[in-house]
């Protein structure tokens, strides 16, 4: 349940974290721990989530675990079969499509605020410490690092876009399931590649350019989408 008995739409407000923006309800907290899992690989694509096991991970009753995976469900995240459970899904190539469609749009969208932003209080300050992380991440031997570092990226990168209704709006778990999905599938070359477009994204923003940085965020989405999506297959007719 969310109460806003008081909007703050100044600098400030932007630069508060989303969580403390936005109240969230401990099966929404849940599902979110769920998804951070996925992306971390903790969790893995047709894994069953068993509600024992995250009960006891996440100090939770059994109704709440039962909640949040709906959410999760309602997400297109897990699938809820009768006798099995929540299982974890496996997007298909049109799912990963239609993702990426959606996510150049919003990613643009929250490129362009967050360089428009970018002068206000600290956040050039916090934005430079988080691409830091995540351009570091150009070697094979990194590539373990590149999901929290690009979810740390866009997580900051979003609180200074500073929209509400566009947090309410991303599809975050399903980001997540994509990235996790397809890191193992990524080579040097890509690698190399996604980072190179990683530190132009953030010349961009950090050069208060909001048309410059929502233009190469585009093309960063577009370019994942070359990368990954010829290496599924298509479903059988």
């Amino acid at each position: 349940m969310r109460t806003t008995p008081h909007v703050d739409t100044g600098p400030a407000a932007a630069a508060k974290p989303a969580a403390a923006r936005h109240p969230r309800s401990t099966p929404d907290r849940v599902a979110d721990a769920i998804s951070k899992g996925i992306l971390l690989r903790r969790f893995s694509v047709g894994q069953r989530l068993v509600e024992a096991d995250l009960m006891r991970e996440l100090g939770v009753s059994r109704s709440t675990v039962r909640e949040a995976l709906r959410v999760l469900a309602a997400s297109g995240v897990v699938e809820l079969t009768p006798h099995r459970g929540a299982v974890i899904r496996s997007l298909t190539r049109e799912d990963a499509g239609h993702l990426l469609d959606v996510l150049e749009v919003l990613s643009g969208l929250a490129a362009r605020l967050a360089a428009a932003h970018i002068d206000h209080g600290d956040n050039a300050q916090r934005f430079a410490a988080a691409a830091r992380q995540l351009v570091a991440v150009d070697t094979p031997e990194a590539r373990g690092r590149v999901l929290d570092a690009r979810a740390n990226y866009y997580r900051v990168m979003f609180e200074i876009a500073g929209n509400h209704e566009l947090d309410r709006v991303l599809p975050q778990s399903r980001a997540h399931l994509f990235r996790a999905q397809f890191h193992d599938a990524l080579t040097g070359a890509d690698l190399r590649a996604m980072v190179a477009e990683y530190r132009g994204i953030t010349d961009a923003i950090l050069a208060g350019d909001p048309a410059l940085a929502e233009k190469r965020m585009r093309r960063h989405l577009q370019k994942s989408g070359e990368r990954t999506l010829p290496r599924m297959a298509r479903p059988a007719p």
